[in-house]
């Protein structure tokens, strides 16, 4: 019998300064894997959401470690103002030698659980979105590129739901795996390791795989990025187009990375943040 054919949802009380009212172990409490045991997802059920829309946020930190607040749980708390439901994922990463795909099983793992637990979020199952931030931006775009592989199937997970988000926002996001004059090289290794094989850098870098039926796109990039050099966008923003993809792309052309929603965070976000007045608004366009 497979262990993760159903899940049992863990209610826990968080003590912090935004208020998830459930905390969920991804893969229950007997996972095969002692690392498995870290993934677990926030719920920040909004009192209100006529829209039925829902977005996964999957934080940043290089594929090694998670900007839980700033580009988790505060994201979430600003979705809930906006009348929108969040669930923010804490997904394996290389800090714990974890590889390519636990990143991305984690995170399909979460579509599922969110969409056949709809009912209990008051939200609408074919509008559940996934965000991303730097790394997360990469993991979130990984959903939207490859929704029909199933990344669980090693588990022995077959979902009966699909795997495709609603949506797809990547702000400030890693793109590429293989061009090496804007490969960011941290994310490279932690989520491929030293020793990767060239097919699967280019497998993973999103530029060179969108397709013609991904959801929509909202994407979000400073020219003056220290980090994560800004091509990552500019080249995935034309692969969008070259696809027919119905995308937005804000690029501001100034400094900054790691601000999430707050201007005064981040290197140098400046007018970077204003990306926020823009994502709700689209989300009614697409919807």
């Amino acid at each position: 019998m497979n262990k993760y054919k159903h899940i049992t949802l863990i209610i826990s009380i968080i003590s912090s300064s935004v208020c998830a009212q459930e905390s969920i172990k991804i893969w229950g409490d007997h996972p095969e894997s002692r690392q498995q045991n870290r993934s677990q997802m926030l719920v920040f059920k909004a009192e209100d959401n006529p829209s039925g829309i829902s977005v996964i946020i999957c934080p940043g930190g290089s594929y090694r470690y998670l900007d839980r607040e700033n580009e988790g749980t505060e994201v979430a708390q600003w979705l809930n103002d906006n009348h929108i439901t969040a669930f923010v994922l804490f997904y394996r990463r290389g800090l714990h030698r974890n590889r390519h795909p636990a990143m991305i099983q984690d995170l399909q793992r979460t579509i599922q659980i969110v969409k056949e637990n709809s009912r209990h979020y008051g939200i609408d199952p074919e509008k559940v979105g996934v965000m991303g931030f730097s790394a997360g931006g990469h993991l979130a775009g990984t959903a939207g590129t490859y929704f029909d592989e199933n990344f669980l199937k090693e588990l022995d997970i077959s979902p009966q739901v699909s795997m495709r988000p609603a949506f797809v926002a990547m702000i400030y996001p890693v793109v590429s795996m293989y061009n090496e004059d804007i490969v960011h090289q941290k994310s490279r290794k932690n989520l491929l390791s030293k020793h990767y094989p060239p097919e699967l850098a280019q497998k993973m870098s999103l530029e060179y795989n969108a397709r013609s039926d991904m959801s929509p796109v909202f994407l979000v990039h400073c020219t003056g990025d220290e980090v994560v050099d800004y091509r990552n966008a500019v080249n995935y923003a034309a692969a969008l187009t070259e696809k027919g993809v119905p995308h937005v792309f804000k690029l501001y052309d100034e400094p900054g990375h790691g601000f999430g929603i707050n201007p005064k965070k981040g290197k140098g976000a400046g007018q970077a943040p204003f990306w926020t007045q823009y994502f709700i608004p689209w989300l009614e366009e697409i919807k």
